[in-house]
């Protein structure tokens, strides 16, 4: 009688013990579930805002790859454009033949060199200071009708030919030469004497004050 109350208190506490290990088991899963949830809750989450910031960052460098294309696009397309009206345009100006302009036109006057003092030696023919001024303000007068659009082409020679007192006035005269078949047009107008002269003229006002300044009033031209 003694061992069955023994052997049944045995079984009892057994059974207690059984009953509190699975209770202790069952709570600690239950924590380690819960656990591993939140983990994955916050992992979804994190994954969500990659996920987001990876999409914003993807429109973005898209955005500015277009906008980087775009730029590139109108670039070719105004070089290509630029290349085409080159290949295309052909300025008729540009190509003549010197050799035919065989017909000259000649325009004399005089103008006054305010900075220059009058000599005996410019009346000489031979001084060297004659010389070295006549070639500087034939110079001058040369590279200013080169340099005008409109005449530089038909601009053969400037001369100057003598001075006299009065400050110092330089006699000059002007050689253009053209094309025979164009002579009656240029004459009245391209290479009319109001032409010519407007084109010094202009020159002179524009001029620097220099020992070779022009007095841009005392022009004359016939």
């Amino acid at each position: 009688m003694e061992m069955e109350m023994q052997t049944a208190t045995t079984n009892g506490n057994d059974a207690c013990k059984q009953v509190t290990a699975s209770n202790g088991g069952d709570q600690t899963h239950a924590a380690e579930t819960e656990r591993d949830g939140l983990l994955s809750k916050q992992s979804r989450a994190v994954c969500r805002i990659q996920d987001q910031l990876n999409e914003v960052i993807f429109w973005r460098v898209k955005l500015w790859m277009i906008i980087i294309f775009i730029f590139l696009l109108i670039f070719a397309v105004i070089m290509i454009s630029l290349a085409v009206c080159s290949a295309i345009h052909e300025d008729v100006d540009e190509k003549f033949d010197a050799a035919l302009f065989n017909v000259s036109q000649k325009f004399n006057g005089s103008f006054r060199l305010s900075n220059q003092v009058f000599t005996e030696e410019l009346l000489n023919i031979s001084s060297n200071e004659r010389r070295t001024l006549a070639a500087d303000l034939q110079k001058k007068l040369a590279d200013l009708y080169r340099s005008s659009v409109a005449l530089a082409r038909y601009f053969s020679k400037a001369e100057i030919y003598a001075f006299r007192n009065g400050s110092v006035i330089a006699d000059y005269q002007l050689t253009f030469l053209m094309p025979p078949d164009q002579q009656d047009q240029l004459r009245n107008f391209t290479l009319s004497r109001e032409m010519v002269y407007n084109v010094f003229r202009q020159f002179l006002y524009d001029q620097e004050k220099n020992e070779l300044y022009i007095d841009p009033v005392s022009l004359n031209m016939f």
